[in-house]
């Protein structure tokens, strides 16, 4: 019996092993938010390494800002740098794609404020940016 359940363990161990494949977010998504009383309007291309890895650009104000990060599982972590209002900052989203859509915080270094934020597949053409950004 015991030799049973060794050879039930050798084929079943390497299926338990195996983690998820991460989600996939290649493509274009229009994000909207807010952080601290400011809207946030963004338009990303993501690339999508087979190591989970993302690199693309995010449309902000009508600037092309480099954009890097990765997916766990459905987990999606993201960030590039900006700038507002003369001050450079980097933004860094943490996100959970479900059903299409992805949502969830967004931190702003070096301010240390955080807000939230919601976003889906997008098209080709960048969303306007809300006055005053």
């Amino acid at each position: 019996m015991k030799k049973v359940w060794i050879a039930a363990f050798a084929v079943a161990a390497p299926l338990l092993a195996q983690t998820p494949a991460p989600a996939n977010v290649a493509g274009v998504w229009d994000i909207g938010g807010e952080v601290a009383g400011v809207q946030v309007v963004e338009h990303c291309t993501f690339v999508q390494a087979d190591d989970a890895s993302i690199t693309g650009s995010c449309d902000v104000q009508g600037a092309k800002w480099p954009t890097t990060g990765n997916v766990k599982g459905g987990d999606v972590t993201f960030q590039h740098n900006g700038k507002y209002n003369g001050d450079d900052y980097t933004i860094t989203y943490h996100g959970k794609l479900d059903k299409g859509a992805l949502t969830g915080t967004m931190d702003v270094d070096p301010f240390g404020v955080t807000g939230s934020f919601t976003a889906a597949k997008g098209t080709a053409t960048p969303a306007p940016a809300p006055a005053g950004m």
